[in-house]
C-alpha cells in the first residue's frame, strides 16, 4: 500500500547511495557494530523497492531506518533495565505476493525476526502467510484485503489509516471548504484488484455514512499509461467529485490531468497519493482542486521538523509520506518497554495496542477499531489535509478524525 517514474528513480538513487537498502545485510548498520551490545532486536522489512509501488515501500523503509537510527543513538530500546540495539533489514518484494513470502520466510528463518513491517496489499499477502503462523507481529500500510485483519489476526496491526478512518476529517474538510450542498455526488476510481475493490467498500461505507451518492465507480489495471478512456467514463456521470483511491502520486496525476484536461471541474480528493511533487510535475496547470489527505507538506513542529532534517541529510530527499510512517517504530518501543520483552511477541501485541504517542510527524497517533475489526489493530493519527489550488500547495487543515461509536 508509487509515483512517477522519475520521482521512483530519483529515490532509490538517493538510497542506494546511502547503502540503506543492500539486499542482504542490515539497513541501519553493519553487523559489526553490534558485536558489543548485548542484545538486539531485529525488525524486517518486506518491501517493494522496485516495481509500480516502489514509492510508497522506499517511504515505509525509511521511517523505520531513521527511527532506529534515533533509538540506538539515545541509548536503544530499554527492556528489564537492559539496552537493546535495534537492527533493521529489508528485502524487495517488487509488490508481489510470491516474492513477499519468500523476503518474510527469509527474515523470519534465517534473520530470525520477530517483527516484519510491509507496505501494500500484495506484499501484505505474502508476509501474513509467513508471520501469523510463526507468531511474528507485522506492522503493514495495507487497506484492502480486509479479510486478512481482525481477530483471527492478533499479532497483525495496519499503522496507515484507509479511506474510511481518515476520510471522518477530510470529508468534514470538504464539507466546510466547497460546501456540503455541492459535494452530494462522488465517484471512485481505483484499481483493478482486490485492494482496489476493498478501497471501494470502504470509500462506499463512508460516503453512506454522509449521505453522498455514489454516481459511478471505475477500476485501472496497474499496467495503463492512458487514463483518459476511464476518467472520460466517470465524468460522464458528473460527479461532485472524484476519490482515486488506492492510486500512488503518479496515476493520481495521470488522472487530475486527464480531468481538468476533459472539462471536469470538481474537486478530486487522493486519500492514497500523500505526496504534491509529482502531482504538480506532471499534472502541472491542472492541479487545481486537489485535495491530499494525510499529507503534511509543511512541517511545523519541532518535532516535525527535525524528522524532516534527517531525511534530508540521510536519504538526500524528503516527502510527507515517508514523514507519515516515521512513527510505527516508535510506536514498538513503547510497546517493548511496555510489556517488559520483545521475546513474547503476544505481549507486545497488547502492549502496542495501548500505546498512544503525542508528538509524531502526524500528530497525535492510537490504535482503535474494536467495534469494526475486533481488535484494537487499525492505526488512527491526526490527518493533515493538503490542498492544491492554481499549482501551490499547503496545509489547509489538520484534525483528529471524528469516528462514529460503531467504530
Amino acid at each position: 500500500m508509487k509515483g512517477s517514474s522519475k520521482t521512483l528513480l530519483l529515490s532509490r538513487r538517493h538510497l542506494l547511495k546511502s547503502g540503506a537498502f543492500a539486499l542482504a545485510a542490515p539497513a541501519i548498520l553493519p553487523r559489526s557494530a553490534f558485536a558489543q551490545q548485548a542484545k538486539t532486536i531485529r525488525i524486517g522489512g518486506a518491501v517493494p523497492l522496485s516495481g509500480p509501488v516502489a514509492y510508497w515501500g522506499h517511504s515505509t523503509a525509511q521511517g523505520f531506518i531513521d527511527g532506529a537510527a534515533v533509538i540506538n543513538a539515545a541509548g536503544g530500546v530499554m527492556i528489564g533495565g537492559e539496552p537493546h540495539m535495534i537492527e533493521v533489514i529489508n528485502y524487495d518484494t517488487k509488490g508481489e505476493v510470491a516474492d513477499s513470502r519468500a523476503a518474510t520466510m527469509r527474515l523470519v528463518e534465517q534473520d530470525k525476526c520477530k517483527y516484519v513491517f510491509s507496505q501494500a496489499a500484495a506484499s501484505t499477502v505474502g508476509m501474513l502467510q509467513v508471520t501469523e503462523p510463526a507468531g511474528v507481529l507485522s506492522i503493514v500500510a495495507c487497506w484492502g484485503y480486509l479479510d486478512l485483519f481482525g481477530t483471527k489476526y492478533p499479532l497483525h496491526f495496519r499503522a496507515e489509516m484507509s479511506d474510511y478512518e481518515q476520510g471522518f476529517a477530510y470529508i468534514p474538510f470538504m464539507q466546510e471548504k466547497f460546501g456540503k450542498d455541492a459535494l452530494k455526488t462522488a465517484a471512485f476510481i481505483g484499481p483493478n484488484d482486490q485492494d482496489g475493490t476493498d478501497c471501494h467498500f470502504s470509500y462506499k461505507r463512508l460516503m453512506d455514512y454522509y449521505g453522498i451518492t455514489q454516481k459511478a465507480a471505475e477500476f485501472y489495471n496497474w499496467e495503463d499509461t492512458d487514463f483518459y478512456p476511464i476518467v472520460a467514463k466517470t465524468i460522464a456521470d458528473k460527479p461532485d467529485f472524484i476519490v482515486t483511491s488506492p492510486s500512488p502520486p503518479g496515476i493520481t496525476a495521470s488522472i487530475i490531468k486527464a480531468a481538468r484536461e476533459l472539462g471536469y471541474g470538481g474537486p478530486i480528493s487522493s486519500p492514497a497519493a500523500s505526496e504534491t511533487k509529482t502531482i504538480l510535475e506532471v499534472a502541472g496547470e491542472h492541479a487545481d482542486g486537489v485535495v491530499l489527505p494525510v499529507t503534511n507538506v509543511e512541517p511545523s513542529t519541532d518535532t516535525q521538523k527535525a524528522i524532516e532534517k534527517r531525511f534530508l541529510d540521510r536519504f538526500g530527499s524528503f516527502n510527507a509520506l515517508a514523514g507519515n510512517y516515521s512513527w510505527w517504530i516508535y510506536s514498538l518501543k513503547a510497546a517493548w518497554e511496555k510489556a517488559g520483552t520483545a521475546e513474547d511477541t503476544k505481549a507486545v501485541a497488547e502492549a502496542l495496542a495501548q500505546v498512544e504517542l503525542d508528538d509524531t510527524y502526524v500528530g497525535k497517533v492510537k490504535w482503535g477499531g474494536e467495534k469494526s475489526f475486533g481488535v484494537a489493530r487499525q492505526g488512527i493519527y491526526d490527518c493533515y489535509t493538503t490542498t492544491i489550488d492554481k499549482g501551490v500547495a499547503k496545509v489547509e487543515d489538520i484534525r483528529f478524525p471524528a469516528l462514529p461509536e460503531d467504530y
